[in-house]
């Protein structure tokens, strides 16, 4: 299994890179860097399966955080940004 590694792209703004990460890897994971997220922080979450695209986005919100947007990267690779 990959380490998870957040690279800090700036003060409150990170990214977490779990391409090659399957379902439901991603969703277990999201809880845990969410709450190590400073508050007002922003989390880039890059992925590539379709349905993290969905899971990650509906459990952030179930857990209070705001969803900014789901974006293609490109033909089977998404970015959610999340902020807290």
């Amino acid at each position: 299994m990959k380490e998870l590694k957040a690279i800090k792209i700036n003060e409150n703004h990170f990214e977490v890179d779990m391409r090659g990460w399957m379902c439901p890897y991603p969703k277990y994971a999201v809880e845990t860097i969410l709450e190590r997220l400073p508050a007002g922080g922003f989390l880039d979450l890059l992925v590539d399966c379709p349905s993290a695209t969905k899971d990650v986005p509906d459990l952030a919100q179930k857990l209070g955080y705001d969803v900014q947007k789901v974006e293609i990267l490109r033909d089977g690779e998404w970015k959610i940004c999340l902020y807290k």
